[in-house]
């Protein structure tokens, strides 16, 4: 009887959850974002990683919305654990999240997060208040969200940082191939330099993530999308790397390009083109380095 009735009411806080706006996979990404937000105040470590994808990345937005500021933080899953027992062995967390923005597409999703609350020194006592906003991407696997990416303390204000990595070489020479396959018309070519679940975005000229939309959610689907499009259409695309940061192990970058797109019609005489900056992320997981996420037409001021 007990449990009938617990069935019943779980059953009623879905249709309530659903009828204002949410759906069964934004509760189960809600659900996951506050494992890791439960993990953090108790202390529970295995709590916050259970919430995480064992291909997991994440970068420092230092308190700016504008990419050329960011640097990577976690090259992988190991490094944030490493992270993870130090802070919560050192502070004791007092906070609460609030998610003002899901979008999901299939089986990939990106969230903003704001923490609030404090942080207090299990040494000293000392009581640090805090208000940080966070990205994250997510992936589902099986019929669990597990978070794949993450951007700590970003920013809605853009400053420019224009330094770039001096150990970027190879991101550099794999993001001119990727321009290249275009100009060749060579779909394979491009999907092969990404992940197998990369996702794609169109940032609709913002530095906003609330107001971008995944536009492709993985390598082959977006290799279909480009063997109809390459059919009829042709591109040359005059594109700079105006901006890399590498980890010290090589094995994570991001990087941002500035570039010129024209394209051209197999029928009519139509070449129109657009200005536009693009942001990569690249992961050097299986040897060779991939593109994890991309956005297009993300706003940046000169």
């Amino acid at each position: 009887m007990k449990k009938s009735i617990f069935l019943h009411a779980a059953a009623l806080l879905l249709i309530a959850a659903i009828c204002s706006g949410e759906t069964p996979e934004t509760i189960l990404i809600r659900s996951t974002l506050g494992n890791d937000l439960s993990g953090h105040r108790r202390a529970d470590a295995d709590l916050v990683l259970s919430a995480y994808y064992e291909d997991f990345a994440g970068y420092q937005g230092n308190g700016n919305a504008d990419p050329r500021a960011w640097s990577v933080l976690y090259e992988d899953l190991d490094g944030f654990t490493v992270a993870l027992n130090k802070k919560l062995s050192t502070h004791r967390y007092e906070t609460e999240r609030t998610l003002p923005f899901i979008h999901v597409r299939g089986k990939k999703a990106m969230v903003t997060s704001i923490d609030s609350g404090k942080v207090v020194d299990r040494g000293t006592g000392e009581v640090r208040s805090i208000k940080t906003r966070r990205f994250w991407t997510l992936r589902k696997v099986e019929e669990e969200w597990l978070i794949t990416g993450l951007v700590e303390a970003l920013g809605d204000s853009a400053q420019v940082v224009p330094e770039a990595d001096a150990n970027a070489d190879e991101i550099v020479k794999l993001l001119l191939r990727e321009k290249q396959g275009w100009e060749d018309g060579d779909a394979g070519s491009i999907s092969g330099l990404f992940d197998e679940e990369f996702i794609g975005y169109d940032g609709y000229g913002t530095i906003k993530p609330e107001t971008w939309k995944i536009i492709f959610g993985g390598s082959e689907e977006l290799e279909q999308w480009l063997d109809k499009r390459l059919e009829r259409t042709s591109y040359k695309v005059d594109r700079r790397v105006v901006f890399t940061s590498v980890d010290a192990n090589q094995r994570e970058a991001l990087a941002l390009t500035s570039e010129k797109l024209t394209t051209t019609y197999e029928k009519g005489d139509a070449a129109p083109s657009i200005d536009r900056y693009v942001l990569w992320t690249l992961s050097r997981r299986t040897g060779d380095w991939k593109i994890t996420n991309m956005c297009y037409n993300i706003g940046i001021d000169n």
